[in-house]
């Protein structure tokens, strides 16, 4: 058998994976096999006909090794996207989830009787169609709240007031309008979510723990967004204290009447502190001469809040006794409650504003009837979150440089840039706008950005665990100077 032999270095596989040459040493070793069949006085310059087939065959297998290459890191859920990463999903048992459309209430009203059916068409004021999903009759003396779903997916908002226009003319149908926002749509999940999603999906194998419910709760269609964690205690966890704030000292002057110098009760590092004129995301970061009880403690943040009623607790959530507590945002009530019932530890109670009942046919074994139980969990509110962006005025600056910098705002906080995106309970740092921001070009140079909810003044903002935080680009500020 013939042997054959080059120049041009191989690939290999070592500790640190798949190893491929440089550019450099292949176009180096193309020229030394070129010297070795056609002799020493060849002339290899790149400007050559030699020279444009060296670069051609460096460039043939530079691209057949970064080929295999992206093949390789396709199978570390670290690095895997697209076809890749949703083959690695399924050994989970996972699906990347769909881009979903913004939905929206809105009050229809006209001549009573009138009918309006399912697929009727209204527009907002940006020209984008929604379509009703369910059907409805106008009563009389009133209008009728139906829910509208955009034709196209994706994070389109809808402010109140935005969906005014009738599209497709219904004898008897006089107006539209939404009174609430919609619940704004999204796009196909990113890679990064999706890793999120996989590596939390490894604690539902688990059972009666608040990863394991977690989980759970993850898998159900249409969850967007959950949290979950639990109290172990046997009595309700945080503290309801009177107390003051001025500058970033808390004085408590009553402690929590349950308090006895243990958990129960107890003022303590990393609860959040909520009340009337107490700023979002206020937490306790040290003790000062209190330990649990009545004293001075240090909070993140510099404020002025006169002596009231308070509550500190985890997440801003106080817990009720031996309970689960689970936010979900999105998906159904009734198999948001079925997933907790099957991942929660026996006997537990639970925490939420929202109960359904879920009936246990012991996986088939129990006969009819069948016992049914209550569970609760909580539907956390949407907290609009304002972003405020500060940028050098330059004669760079393109006309429409606010939507370009707004649209990067949302791509990075709804996570759609590759990045961590906002949820539940989380910190949002300003500084994770700021790549998204400085990618648009040499002219996007950053003076300050700030967040906030109900005014963007802090360099973070921290969300309770009953709290989704939203984002539309008309809370998004964006000035030059």
């Amino acid at each position: 058998m013939t042997s054959y032999t080059t120049n041009v270095p191989a690939p290999s596989f070592g500790d640190t994976g798949f190893i491929v040459p440089t550019e450099a040493a292949i176009l180096a070793g193309v020229q030394a096999d070129q010297l070795a069949a056609f002799g020493s006085d060849l002339n290899t310059g790149l400007t050559t006909p030699q020279g444009q087939l060296a670069t051609s065959e460096t460039a043939i297998l530079a691209d057949c090794y970064d080929q295999f290459v992206a093949l390789v890191n396709g199978v570390d859920p670290a690095y895997a996207s697209g076809r890749m990463q949703d083959a690695i999903g399924r050994l989970y048992g996972l699906t990347r989830i769909a881009a979903t459309a913004t939905t929206v209430t809105a009050t229809c009203a006209g001549l009573p009787g009138t009918v309006i059916p399912v697929g009727a068409q209204a527009q907002d004021q940006a020209g984008n169609l929604y379509l009703a999903t369910e059907a409805g009759t106008i009563p009389s003396g009133g209008g009728i709240d139906l829910t509208f779903q955009c034709a196209v997916t994706g994070p389109i908002a809808c402010p109140a007031g935005y969906l005014s226009g009738i599209y497709q003319a219904i004898p008897g149908w006089d107006s539209v309008t939404n009174a609430a926002a919609g619940v704004a749509g999204s796009d196909v999940e990113s890679r990064a979510a999706f890793e999120a999603r996989r590596q939390q999906s490894v604690a539902g194998n688990a059972q009666g723990t608040p990863a394991a419910v977690l989980a759970a709760v993850l898998a159900v269609p249409g969850v967007l967004d959950a949290y979950a964690m639990d109290n172990p205690l046997a009595a309700t966890s945080g503290a309801v204290i009177t107390g003051s704030i001025s500058g970033t000292t808390l004085t408590v002057t009553a402690a929590d009447s349950r308090w006895i110098g243990g958990q129960v009760g107890a003022v303590t590092v990393g609860q959040m502190v909520t009340g009337g004129g107490v700023a979002q995301g206020t937490y306790i970061t040290a003790l000062g001469t209190g330990s649990g009880g009545a004293g001075t403690y240090t909070v993140n943040l510099a404020q002025a809040v006169a002596a009231e009623s308070l509550t500190c607790a985890q997440g801003g959530v106080p817990l009720a006794a031996n309970s689960l507590y689970v936010a979900a945002y999105g998906g159904a009530a009734a198999e948001i409650g079925a997933a907790i019932w099957a991942k929660k530890s026996p006997g537990c109670g639970y925490t939420g504003n929202t109960t359904v009942t879920v009936t246990d046919d012991g996986g088939g074994v129990y006969s009819p009837p069948y016992p049914s139980y209550p569970v609760s969990f909580q539907i956390p509110t949407p907290t609009p979150v304002l972003v405020a962006v500060s940028l050098r005025q330059n004669a760079a600056v393109p006309s429409n440089a606010v939507t370009l910098v707004q649209n990067a705002v949302l791509a990075a906080f709804s996570g759609e840039d590759g990045g961590e995106r906002a949820r539940i309970g989380a910190a949002l740092y300003a500084s994770r706008f700021f790549t998204g921001i400085a990618a648009l070009g040499a002219w996007a140079q950053i003076n300050a950005v700030l967040v906030g909810v109900g005014a963007a003044t802090q360099p973070s903002v921290l969300l309770r665990i009953d709290q989704v935080p939203t984002l539309q680009a008309a809370g998004i500020s964006v000035v030059f100077s």
